[in-house]
């Protein structure tokens, strides 16, 4: 990874998105330790990337980011901090939507954005790994989706029922994660709670988005 004089080039002070990237080395790292987590789940999925070059991306908002800025009680004491830096940096990402107006109800992209942090196209380019945070609302259904990279989930805050093809449904909380086959179909469902959570891709496919299909 690069020292953080080179990802701020010209001596620049960091902001909340060098902040969140080096609160997710440190855990990725086995600095800072969350169960479950660390250092089997991040290091074992794929190793920090060594290629990191800050992006100068505009922000781009979005609804669901204003309810995520009001979630500050309730937090897991494992996972507070990675959600309090990810709160930090929210003035300053790049929002995205995987999928058009047409593909989804109205009220879906009220309740529901995500921000590419690592990636081909992240705030910190990076050509080996993928790294996303994504938020949902309460009583949303995600429906099946499918992409070539490998994926895997860890939930930061919240709650979720995951399903996948030829997997049983399971509910995940703050520490729990689960993996996703390349090109294996999966969907999430909310309940009472939203769920913020952090995505990790490795392999072929990182540059490429999810594509709605059938269970």
């Amino acid at each position: 990874m690069k020292t953080n004089s080179e990802l701020n080039s010209g001596g620049a002070a960091m902001d909340g998105l060098d902040h969140l990237r080096d609160h997710l080395f440190a855990i990725w790292r086995g600095r800072s330790a969350i169960d479950g987590i660390t250092p089997n789940g991040l290091w074992q999925f794929t190793p920090p990337p060594d290629d990191l070059i800050r992006q100068d991306i505009a922000p781009n908002p979005a609804a669901a980011a204003t309810h995520l800025a009001n979630w500050r009680d309730g937090l897991d004491s494992r996972t507070a901090p990675l959600h309090q830096a990810v709160l930090g940096a929210l003035d300053l990402v790049h929002w995205q939507f995987a999928y058009k107006t047409s593909e989804l109800e109205n009220r879906f992209f009220d309740h529901y954005a995500f921000f590419e942090l690592i990636g081909p196209t992240g705030h910190f380019r990076s050509h080996q790994c993928n790294v996303y945070f994504g938020y949902w609302g309460p009583h949303l259904f995600y429906p099946a989706h499918h992409h070539e990279a490998e994926e895997k989930y860890f939930v930061i805050s919240g709650k979720a029922i995951f399903a996948a093809g030829g997997a049983a449904p399971k509910e995940l909380g703050p520490t729990d994660e689960t993996f996703h086959a390349s090109w294996q179909p999966h969907w999430m469902t909310t309940g009472t709670k939203a769920v913020l959570t952090l995505i990790l891709w490795r392999g072929a496919g990182l540059g490429d988005g999810p594509i709605l299909c059938a269970k």
